[in-house]
């Protein structure tokens, strides 16, 4: 079971007490004689902390992190029983030229620094390129060749301290062998392409193996005061990074690195030049100190010094041409897409600025991908994109296809018509996405000739955006014009909210044969100052396109609420059968609509029966959020309306999927009553499904007697139209109330 994160957070603390408490141990020991076991306390509980935190890494990993832990937990409690038996020779044995250290506690030091060896050896590395490979063999030969230039030295002076007795050379070997550890860990830094450990933990190990010569050193400093111990003096320190390597391996894993990623699959580390050229200085450091020291170098020191010049000169040539591959990859990605492989928006625009010839520039987006990527989840959403970019390539031939960006595509070919024409033959046909077939609608901007043609074919594709023009639009003159005329609304918009601008009619929803008003469809209408009409259809797209139309929906909830209450209060609370409210996609995204309808209702007192939400089916076609919001709405009591009912998207499956109450039958299908049985085919399967479904139909439309008599024949039983009354202000609304009220009490 893993340690809790307070128990592990102590081990570095107490650890780096243990060193301290030795640092100050030997200055006090250099003037008062003690007790020599006082300085192996610290030694023995510092690789012990080590130890301890090693297992601690492992409980909280898994896989080849696990096992590494393990390994050198292991490895550390070889040194944590060395110096326990060091402790032991200290008292055993007596002190002479060398401080007492018996052959098994040299074996102790070298298994436990063979194991970690082993363990750091075993560790994963990842795949290289062959310059990757041979940059990281030159990188280890630097290392090895420069540590061999420091051990002959350091043999040189041990010798020349210590004799060549086999105790020396036993406590020779096993000092090398920590040194060689020191010298693994940063080769395995340099030579891992991807490393399961932290680099932060493994350089914290790295000055392990500067233990055992420095422990010669200070055997040799400290050799006037036998009560002191060169071992002693570095063990606490031993122990020291050891916590520290742990801590950093915990920080790793507590900043959510997944599992998966502490495995195999973190990205590739870039090998520097640093470790090289440090190796190169320290070299000529301790060459030119030699040399400074006796006049002369060795055989071996020259070699390996010029070796080791010959190998950096190789290792960076490698590496320089390795860098141009780099550049040369950064520079391909940055001009295509990661995910479809397409060109990338920079390449696409530098292509466009660079044509010479007439050309035509086609951007296109997914209608809908927001929600088909919430409702699927974006393993789908990017299977899509790659799946149409796919279709494009097909579609355009040789010609540049790119990703711009998101849902975003653009095409650069000589003529767009073909294109278009064969683009939407195949998006006749669905794509298959991570498992589900996907019928793709595309909004196309088209720009021809002429100069600045990435911009014109952006403003085009903002236009075919709004849905105005069928989802295609060429960019011309006029669409310069009609952008400005939206721009100049946009910036109206709230100053007419401020202002009170916005006023709203209501159209009646009568009941068929006799013409009886049940109910009201209320309208916002917007005048400005001057007396100017603006349309509806005018400011309506660019308020969902602002976001204006959640303020503007929300006034008129309100707005409509008020004057219901005022008929409720004036004629009765069975005047009205309802007053419906048109609310559109973008408020449908809203989370916090349900929450408005219902503070509007509570605020007037209108019981929400009486309320009729109406929605379009293309809002709600996709499911997610705004179907989500939909089913809220019902649940509030409200009746929910399918506006233009037959011209979206799936209409039959929405009357399963949405909680439906009332079908507004399109225009377009009244249009057609008194033609021929085709023409009205349509009308007399709706109601026949309503009927079924138990669900109300309204005629919307009805212009003439002669379709309201029609719409009664085959069922239809409410209406509303030119025919029978136009949008009018509260008052006219009020003069028909009180006139059927009238009629009643007559």
């Amino acid at each position: 079971m893993a340690r809790t994160p307070s128990h592990r957070a102590w081990y570095a603390p107490i650890a780096l007490l243990m060193a301290v408490a030795e640092v100050l141990l030997i200055l006090f020991g250099l003037h008062v004689p003690f007790s020599n076991l006082l300085v192996w306390a610290p030694a023995v509980i510092g690789p012990g902390l080590a130890v301890a935190a090693f297992r601690s890494a492992a409980a909280r990993t898994d896989g080849d992190l696990r096992t590494f832990w393990r390994r050198e937990s292991i490895a550390m409690g070889g040194v944590l029983v060395a110096s326990m038996s060091q402790t032991v020779d200290i008292l055993t044995r007596p002190y002479t030229d060398m401080p007492p250290i018996s052959g098994h506690t040299l074996l102790f030091y070298v298994i436990g620094t063979l194991l970690a060896i082993a363990g750091l050896l075993r560790l994963p590395g990842g795949g290289s390129s062959w310059r990757q490979v041979t940059t990281a063999v030159l990188d280890v030969t630097v290392v090895v060749v420069t540590g061999g230039i420091a051990a002959s030295e350091y043999s040189g002076w041990f010798i020349e301290r210590f004799g060549v007795s086999a105790a020396a050379w036993w406590l020779n070997i096993a000092m090398m062998a920590i040194a060689a550890a020191g010298v693994v860990v940063v080769v395995k830094i340099m030579s891992a392409r991807r490393s399961p450990v932290p680099r932060g933990a493994l350089w914290w190990l790295a000055p392990i193996g500067l233990a055992g010569p420095l422990s010669t050193v200070f055997m040799t400093l400290l050799k006037p005061w036998p009560h002191l111990n060169g071992s002693a003096a570095v063990l606490p320190f031993v122990g020291l990074f050891g916590t520290l390597a742990a801590a950093a391996q915990c920080r790793h894993v507590a900043r959510g690195q997944s599992r998966a990623r502490q495995r195999l699959d973190l990205p590739a580390y870039r090998r520097g030049t640093a470790i090289p050229l440090v190796a190169t200085g320290l070299t000529s450091v301790l060459v030119a100190t030699v040399f400074i020291r006796t006049g002369h170098l060795s055989t071996t020191q020259v070699a390996g010094t010029t070796l080791l010049l010959l190998l950096v000169v190789s290792r960076q040539a490698i590496a320089l041409a390795e860098n141009g591959t780099l550049l040369d990859t950064v520079a391909r990605q940055a001009m295509h897409d990661d995910l479809t492989g397409l060109f990338s928006r920079r390449y696409f625009t530098a292509a466009v600025a660079e044509v010479t010839e007439p050309h035509a520039v086609v951007l296109l987006d997914l209608k809908e991908f927001r929600s088909i990527n919430d409702q699927l989840g974006t393993t789908a959403g990017d299977a899509l994109l790659t799946a149409f970019a796919t279709r494009l390539l097909a579609v355009a031939g040789p010609h540049v296809v790119a990703r711009l960006g998101g849902d975003e595509f653009g095409v650069l070919l000589p003529g767009a018509d073909d294109f278009v024409s064969r683009l939407a033959t195949a998006n006749a046909q669905p794509l298959t996405a991570a498992g589900h077939d996907v019928l793709v609608e595309v909004s196309v901007g088209i720009a021809e000739g002429g100069n600045d043609l990435y911009r014109q074919a952006e403003l085009a594709l903002r236009e075919a955006a709004t849905g105005l023009d069928g989802g295609l639009v060429r960019y011309d003159a006029s669409l310069e014009q009609r952008l400005t005329q939206r721009a100049t609304i946009a910036a109206d918009l709230r100053r007419a909210l401020t202002a009170g601008e916005f006023h709203l009619l209501y159209q009646p929803i009568v009941e068929l044969p006799g013409g009886r008003m049940l109910g009201v469809e209320s309208l916002v209408r917007w005048r400005q100052p001057d007396g100017r009409v603006v349309s509806p259809a005018d400011f309506i797209p660019v308020a969902e396109d602002t976001g204006l139309i959640v303020e503007l929906g929300a006034w008129i909830l309100d707005t409509a609420c008020a004057q219901t209450a005022a008929w409720r209060r004036a004629y009765g609370p069975d005047a009205l059968r309802s007053v419906a409210v048109n609310v559109s996609a973008r408020q449908l995204l809203d989370p916090a609509l349900p929450e408005v309808v219902a503070a509007a209702l509570a605020r007037h007192g209108v019981p929400a029966a009486q309320l009729t939400i109406e929605i379009t089916e293309t809002a709600v076609f996709t499911g997610g959020r705004a179907l989500a919001t939909v089913h809220a709405l019902s649940r509030l009591g409200v009746s929910i309306a399918l506006d233009d009912f037959g011209t979206g998207h799936s209409s039959l499956g929405l009357l399963r999927t949405c909680p439906v109450d009332i079908i507004k039958v399109d225009k377009s299908f009244v249009d057609g009553l008194g033609g021929s049985p085709q023409q009205e085919a349509i009308a007399i399967a709706l109601t026949g499904i309503a009927d079924t479904m138990g669900l109300r139909t309204v005629a919307e439309g009805v212009e003439t007697a002669e379709q309201a008599r029609r719409l009664y024949e085959l069922g239809y039983r409410q209406a509303q139209g030119f025919h029978f009354a136009r949008p009018m202000p509260p008052a006219e609304i009020d003069a028909m109330l009180q006139q059927a009220q009238d009629r009643a009490a007559a």
